[in-house]
């Protein structure tokens, strides 16, 4: 029965290590602007901007963005504790 709970426990663990992935790439290419120009930064201001102008739908989805990153994280640990 314990063994049921790894693949859920592997799914969720990959995604927050690809969303980890994913914004430690945003912050380098960031860092990277300074010696190769690229349009990391502008675009990521213009979606901040984008979801500022859109309001309370620009927050509820802010909040979705942030919310998937913790509950991979804590569903990982559940699943973990679970499985041991």
């Amino acid at each position: 029965m314990k063994k049921l709970f790894l693949i859920p426990m592997s799914v969720c663990w990959l995604y927050f290590v690809s969303i980890s992935v994913g914004l430690i790439l945003i912050l380098l290419s960031i860092l990277g602007s300074v010696f190769v120009p690229n349009n990391v930064l502008i675009n990521l201001l213009g979606f901040l901007t984008t979801l500022g102008d859109a309001g309370f739908v620009g927050l509820i989805i802010l909040i979705t963005f942030v919310g998937q990153y913790y509950l991979a994280y804590h569903l990982y640990l559940f699943f973990k504790t679970k499985a041991s």
